[in-house]
């Protein structure tokens, strides 16, 4: 194991959070230097606080939740350790990539759900935090893990074997869900349920005015509860909210308040890819504005298309272009030091049209009061509700630019928890908060119980939602 490092602070993070002092950095390599820092530390009492790639952007980035933690950086297991072409299934470390796993999938019968972060985060890392596919939400690729607890035993879940072959999910309790947003253990591993690549992907696309948003989403919830054939994860994105007086307010440039985007796969064989595209259209048929959507084949998107990069996306190939081209940069080494800063709010967000609109005019109220513009996605991961994502932008050198950012996402949060809009994946200031605010007494008793079973001393990322 690497010597451990003590810098006195994490390095600046894209979203300005104040900076947490730790106590030092260690690299462990394999699991069983994992068992060995975990043991070391329950004997000198040490904070242990785990990342994976830590580019968990606009939510604190490798910053843990509390201060004076080991960062415990688990980049360099970056192993796959097992790809079943037969049954669709990959098991892989924390460090391993978008990058490296599409990779190891090109040419086979299968692709990865890709989110539209950079090809270099950690697949492991995004879906323990329940982040978006282009195909469906990332829990469901979760299919079983491996976790060092905080006696330095090794557990598996939901068929995941110690030997490292995933099995299928077998008789008995299934605790793989536990570990997501939590902090019962150090993960190690996990079984990544694939896609398989389908004949033909239809890139879905539409610019619709800003007043037809509630109309659209309650049009395209028709769409899913009446069956989509084809599949796929629609969104409503780069709906724009900018401030109603001061003009200070940033947004990526091509950014445009008039209009918002539909945009998702259809994946399937052609046939069926057709006749998805009919069903939607038919569905969007009442929506002003709607009669200019489009149906692309993605196979057949250039680099030179403002397209390509979902087009990328929805076959199972993950690119940074997009977050450079959102944040300026040509690196994503260079987000968390850039100029731009941008902030994430996550809440759950129905599919009804005038809920849809109440929602947005109190957003709005937030927005007016600190000056600061903000973009805001539904990410359709169900018949039910969407999965929203909120991005704030601002300049990190423009005077009081990252406080007003701050306000704005706070101010939002308690506005749309008002609106019956509860968080489903919080940042480093707030993860414990979300937590409490939305769960009853006896539920966090019982979440209470069970970290202290495993993890007496609270060793283990204290902090992280709640514990």
């Amino acid at each position: 194991m690497q010597e451990l490092s003590r810098p006195a602070l994490r390095p600046r993070d894209v979203g300005a959070h104040h900076p947490r002092p730790v106590a030092g950095v260690e690299r462990p390599r394999t699991v069983d230097e994992v068992r060995e820092l975990v043991r070391a530390a329950a004997a000198d009492k040490r904070r242990l606080y785990p990342v994976s790639t830590g580019r968990n952007w606009g939510m604190g980035s490798d910053m843990p939740v509390t201060e004076d933690n080991v960062v415990v950086d688990l980049g360099g297991m970056n192993r796959i350790r097992s790809l079943d072409l037969e049954a669709g299934y990959a098991v892989v470390e924390p460090g391993v990539t978008q990058a490296q796993l599409a990779e190891a999938l090109h040419g086979t019968p299968w692709m990865l759900n890709v989110t539209a972060s950079c090809a270099d985060t950690s697949v492991l890392g995004n879906a323990l935090e329940r982040g978006d596919g282009s195909i469906r939400s990332r829990v469901h690729d979760t299919a079983g893990l491996e976790a060092v607890l905080a006696d330095g035993s090794v557990v598996t879940t939901g068929g995941l074997d110690p030997s490292g072959r995933y099995r299928g999910r077998v008789a008995g309790p299934d605790l793989t869900s536990a570990f997501v947003q939590h902090n019962l253990g150090v993960v190690t591993a996990m079984a990544v349920a694939l896609v398989p690549r389908p004949r033909r992907v239809g890139l879905v696309h539409a610019r619709l005015p800003r007043d037809r948003a509630g109309a659209t989403l309650a049009a395209l919830a028709g769409f899913l509860r009446r069956g989509n054939p084809a599949d796929g994860l629609f969104r409503v994105r780069e709906l724009s909210l900018v401030p109603r007086g001061r003009g200070d307010w940033t947004l990526p440039a091509g950014a445009d308040p008039e209009l918002f985007t539909v945009l998702g796969p259809l994946l399937g064989d052609p046939e069926t890819v057709d006749l998805a595209a009919a069903l939607l259209r038919r569905s969007l048929a009442d929506v002003e504005g709607a009669h200019g959507l489009r149906v692309l084949d993605a196979a057949e998107i250039g680099p030179d298309d403002p397209l390509y990069t979902r087009a990328l996306m929805s076959q199972g190939v993950p690119t940074c272009r997009g977050i450079h081209a959102a944040l300026g940069v040509t690196s994503c080494d260079q987000i968390d030091a850039g100029p731009m800063g941008f902030l994430v709010l996550l809440p759950l967000l129905p599919l009804h049209g005038r809920r849809t609109e109440d929602v947005l005019a109190a957003i709005q109220s937030a927005v007016d009061e600190h000056g600061t513009a903000l973009m805001i996605e539904w990410n359709l991961v169900s018949e039910h509700m969407a999965n929203g994502v909120i991005q704030i932008f601002f300049e990190r050198g423009a005077g009081d630019a990252a406080e007003r950012a701050h306000r704005t996402r706070n101010d939002a949060g308690f506005l749309l928890r008002g609106q019956g809009c509860a968080i489903y994946r919080s940042d480093i200031d707030h993860a414990a908060a979300d937590v409490w605010s939305e769960t009853s007494t006896a539920s966090l008793g019982m979440l209470h119980r069970i970290k202290t079973a495993l993890d007496p001393d609270g060793l283990l990322s204290p902090g992280r939602y709640g514990a």
